[in-house]
């Protein structure tokens, strides 16, 4: 795993930090969504699958991966999007990807996700099709999984005996950030706080989501898990949204540190760690986990 260290001066802060690089990722574009799709791939082939059935937004990193993965091998592939069919066609960005792609896409409101997809399950299969149900985001045992793997990852990049104190993130569906807790505990680092800034979800809901992540990989997850650190302090109005200020602090952090991030994801999450380290008085050695969304600012 690609990690860097930077200095956060620039926003009086005066002390380093260091970046575990998800959106260095090496396959199919990068970022979280890339490597929970890599873990995902065998899991679509044991059950013998040759179409892919998932769910998104019009500039969702997950589908993006999605389509590219299955133009790679051949399968079918059917993308619900949420969000404005007239932006889609607009935008660049993730958005361009899928249309590029030979996905089938189809647009619906939220609330009708779940009988789409499954009235898509039932078209590939009328064709002769194995079709696979993904859930948006990965959200999923293979997804939280390779989040569990990607610690080991970390951990090995570091030099021996050194220990994590923090680590933030963009948190959305709640499997990276799941991924991310049981990892630490498997590896050891059992006082390490792993704080999710929610990109979208309100607190209640983004612990429920959270929870029942670990519960893909624990059969008691409270039992564990008691403490989950999940803010919704820096939503920015909601998913998808942004202001001029963030705006102007995503430019600030590039100009500053040589780090993209976006006004999806990590860019409130990285503001959210500002925030935390200040008003906490964070100490110790901490990590930003970029976990990726280039395209998202491209847009």
């Amino acid at each position: 795993m690609e990690i860097n260290k930077i200095n956060l001066r620039a926003f009086s802060i005066d002390k380093d930090i260091l970046v575990a690089r998800d959106d260095a990722y090496p396959f199919f574009m990068g970022g979280n969504k890339a490597r929970k799709m890599m873990r995902i791939i065998p899991e679509i082939q044991e059950n013998n699958a040759n179409a892919v059935v998932t769910t998104g937004g019009i500039q969702s990193n997950h589908c993006r991966v999605v389509a590219l993965i299955c133009a790679a091998r051949g399968w079918g592939c059917k993308l619900i999007l949420h969000g404005s069919h007239e932006k889609f066609l607009a935008e660049k960005g993730n958005a361009l990807i899928m249309r590029l792609s030979d996905a089938r896409i189809e647009f619906v409101r939220p609330n009708d996700i779940g009988p789409v997809m499954e009235m898509s399950m039932r078209e590939f299969r009328k064709e002769g099709l194995n079709p696979y149900y993904l859930e948006g985001g990965c959200h999923n045992k293979a997804g939280v999984s390779a989040y569990i793997g990607a610690v080991h990852e970390l951990k090995d990049s570091l030099p021996p005996g050194f220990i994590i104190d923090n680590i933030f993130l963009a948190s959305g569906t709640g499997s990276t950030q799941a991924g991310i807790m049981a990892g630490c505990k498997e590896v050891g680092w059992l006082g390490t706080k792993i704080h999710g800034i929610s990109i979208g979800r309100k607190k209640d809901t983004g612990i429920k989501g959270i929870r029942e992540s670990l519960g893909f990989i624990y059969p008691d997850p409270e039992r564990y898990f008691n403490d989950i650190n999940f803010y919704d302090d820096f939503l920015f109005e909601g998913y998808g949204l942004s202001n001029q200020k963030l705006n102007n602090f995503v430019i600030l952090v590039a100009k500053k540190t040589g780090l993209i991030l976006d006004e999806t994801y990590t860019g409130k999450a990285f503001w959210g760690m500002i925030n935390l380290i200040e008003k906490k008085q964070l100490e110790g050695n901490n990590i930003f986990w970029h976990t990726g969304g280039l395209l998202n600012l491209m847009a």
